[in-house]
């Protein structure tokens, strides 16, 4: 099983996690730092010190593609806001109900994430939850074969019945592939799609695949959510599972997400919630 197919199977995992994650990280980071805190410049009295400059330089890093600024212009720029800040009070900027607004909600932002951070350092994950994950989760829906086939699709099921006749009289499906098909990313390779798992497919796309013998097309049209399919099965294999030590990482954002889920899920049972 390659790498890229064994990462599809975690892509439900998404980014929330890590997205928490790396907040909280900082967060733990400032919080370390915050014993070695020394002042790094003084403006109109106010005093900026090294937790401040540390903070706002990742920050910045992270707004900018984690490009790395040097020293001195990191200072400079943080002495620039802090100017502009002060500016904003004199201005009693800080008053409008916009702004007031905005402030709460980028507080309940950092608490939300240091919640989160609690919830999820609270009880470390032992290597018994992972096995116990990849055993009844990664491997049971790794299982069975995988599929090496090409496609044609059209928006009509008339286009495809027209397409099916063609094949069957003799055209060549890489050919009307790349002249009919309006999956533009397949369509120039002939319609190939490469090695696939049954999970990285709609599943009509997949059940419809997974009948096929080696060689032969699809006799009707397959209808799913982006058109009509014409599918032919250029190979199959069983796929390979992963070794376990080869997707630790992964599992562990699983059971973070997990716990994550199970967390506020309760909170949400204990909540009188309305929605209006």
């Amino acid at each position: 099983m390659t790498k890229n197919r064994l990462n599809s199977f975690f892509t439900t995992l998404g980014g929330v996690v890590s997205l928490f994650l790396s907040v909280c990280a900082a967060q733990a980071a400032d919080t370390k730092q915050a014993n070695e805190d020394k002042p790094v410049a003084v403006v109109n009295g106010t005093v900026l010190t090294s937790q401040d400059l540390n903070t706002f330089t990742r920050a910045l890093s992270a707004s900018r593609g984690n490009h790395q600024l040097p020293p001195e212009e990191a200072l400079n720029t943080l002495i620039d806001r802090e100017l502009l800040f002060q500016d904003a009070i004199a201005k009693g900027l800080d008053k409008r109900p916009d702004v007031i607004h905005e402030i709460n909600n980028q507080k309940q932002a950092l608490l939300a994430n240091v919640d989160i951070n609690e919830v999820l350092h609270s009880q470390p994950i032992t290597e018994q939850e992972l096995r116990k994950v990849f055993e009844e989760r990664v491997l049971p829906a790794l299982k069975g074969n995988e599929f090496k086939a090409r496609h044609i699709l059209v928006k009509t099921e008339g286009e495809a019945k027209d397409i099916i006749s063609q094949l069957d009289k003799g055209a060549d499906f890489s050919t009307l592939a790349k002249s009919k098909s309006i999956d533009t990313g397949s369509a120039v390779k002939g319609g190939d799609l490469g090695w696939f798992s049954p999970n990285q497919m709609v599943p009509e796309f997949s059940q419809a695949t997974a009948t096929l013998a080696k060689g032969k097309y699809t006799e009707v049209p397959i209808k799913t959510q982006f058109g009509w399919h014409i599918i032919l099965l250029d190979d199959s294999r069983p796929m390979t599972p992963p070794k376990f030590d080869d997707v630790k990482g992964q599992l562990e954002g699983l059971v973070q997400n997990q716990r994550l889920s199970e967390y506020v899920s309760a909170l949400r049972k204990k909540a009188k919630i309305e929605t209006k």
